[in-house]
């Protein structure tokens, strides 16, 4: 029986390595805009590992003191991202932008929240 299960585990260890090696990444966010399914607390977020912010798209930032949020870029510099988290406004550091979203996991946030992850 434990046979059957090391080349499901060597193929899934596989397709991780070569989405990661992409630069596609998954993270549990600890708030910002939150969607029709739910708070982004509630949520795990798929995005693109990268510091690239344009105006109109929706990043994964690094708050200091609370974590990865989500949120909509309002304007961008050189160094600097103004984004909107929903209940707040802030102004990141470029090196602080984990990456530009690509999907919205709803509700598994909330089962890695009760482990603690």
């Amino acid at each position: 029986m434990r046979n059957k299960w090391i080349p499901r585990v060597l193929v899934l260890a596989l397709v991780i390595g070569v989405f990661m090696g992409f630069g596609f990444r998954i993270n549990h966010l600890q708030g910002g805009i939150g969607s029709a399914l739910g708070s982004a607390k509630s949520s795990l977020a798929v995005y693109k590992h990268g510091t690239s912010a344009e105006v109109g798209s929706k990043i994964i930032v690094n708050v200091k003191g609370t974590g990865p949020e989500l949120g909509i870029v309002k304007s961008a510099t050189d160094t600097t991202v103004d984004v909107d988290l929903g209940e707040k406004f802030l102004r990141v550091e470029k090196t602080e932008v984990l990456g530009k979203l690509l999907a919205v996991i709803p509700f598994f946030g909330t089962v890695l929240g009760i482990v603690g992850l």
